[in-house]
């Protein structure tokens, strides 16, 4: 460093202490956001959304035989709402749309006729969209009341399970 010039020392301390003052280096942060994400997404299969309880397969229930199921069938034809075996009603088609509203109104009343009852079973053919799932599960566990500007509980425990084949299919399969 002796034989350099006044300048050329300068421009080597400023170097140095550029050097010094160092740069940021996102690879470790990004490696760990890449880590966390995975752990996140590992570990949230025990989330639930809307609070739908499966069955355990293991488990068995004994039903009380003085209860009368309320089922909502999901069918391409329309909703069928069933009491202990009898049809309270169906609702609309696939193909037209589904009337929810109307299944909404029909479960109020049966609601406000036993209002200690939280449960109700959806049952679903396969061919069933997402969305007609979806907007069926909201239709049994909540309405709007007094002019549509707060939300009534219906049947908030929602079960789920396979339709059975309709009888019109079932004729017609040889």
């Amino acid at each position: 460093m002796h034989g350099l010039s006044r300048k050329a020392r300068a421009v080597l301390r400023r170097d140095r202490r550029k050097k010094q003052v160092g740069e940021l280096n996102l690879v470790p942060m990004i490696d760990i956001l890449v880590v966390l994400v995975f752990f996140l997404l590992v570990n949230s299969t025990g989330v639930s959304i809307l609070g739908i309880n499966l069955p355990d397969e293991n488990k068995k229930v004994e039903p009380d035989p003085n209860r009368k199921p309320l089922i909502v069938t999901v069918r391409s034809d329309s909703l069928l709402l069933t009491e202990g075996g009898s049809e309270l009603g169906r609702f609309g088609s696939a193909s037209e749309g589904y009337d929810f509203k109307a299944l909404s109104e029909r479960l109020l009343t049966i609601k406000d006729a036993r209002p200690e009852e939280t449960s109700i079973t959806l049952l679903v053919e396969p061919e069933t969209t997402h969305d007609s799932l979806v907007q069926t599960m909201d239709a049994v566990r909540i309405t709007p009341a007094d002019g549509g500007r707060t939300l009534r509980t219906l049947f908030p425990n929602i079960a789920l399970g396979d339709a059975p084949p309709s009888t019109a299919a079932a004729g017609a399969s040889p």
